[in-house]
C-alpha cells in the first residue's frame, strides 16, 4: 500500500507542549509535516478525536519557545505501548512553518 501525504514527515528527537482543555502535557514530537504530527505520550492523557488543542514547540538547545500552533486530535494510537496521537494543524498556522525552518537548521541527522 503506498501512502499519499500532502507533505513530507520529518523525524524528531523534539518534544512539544500540547495543551487542551484538559491541561498541559508534555510530548515527544514523533514525525513533523506541515500539516500534522505524532505526538507520543510517556502516560495516558484524555485525548480523543476531534479535540482542539495548542501546540508550543520548545527548544532545549536554545531554551525557547520556537512557536505554537493551534490543531485538532485526528488520531489516538499506541506506539510501542505508549499512547500517541495524531494531530492536524489548523489552517493559517505560520508557527508550522516557524518550526520546520527551525528544523531544517538545528537538526542532526537521525540514525
Amino acid at each position: 500500500m503506498t501512502e499519499s501525504r500532502q507533505y513530507e514527515r520529518i523525524n524528531t528527537v523534539y518534544t512539544a507542549l500540547y495543551c487542551s482543555y484538559c491541561g498541559v502535557r508534555a510530548a515527544k514530537i514523533k514525525n513533523l509535516s506541515k500539516s500534522g504530527a505524532a505526538l507520543v505520550f510517556k502516560d495516558e492523557i484524555d485525548a480523543a478525536t476531534g479535540d482542539n488543542a495548542t501546540i508550543h514547540f520548545y527548544s532545549r538547545d536554545t531554551g525557547t519557545l520556537v512557536a505554537k500552533a493551534d490543531c485538532h486530535v485526528v488520531r489516538v494510537f499506541s506506539d510501542d505501548g505508549n499512547m500517541a496521537i495524531g494531530i492536524h494543524f489548523d489552517k493559517e498556522n505560520k508557527g508550522v512553518d516557524v518550526v520546520m525552518d527551525f528544523l531544517s537548521s538545528h537538526s542532526k541527522p537521525l540514525g
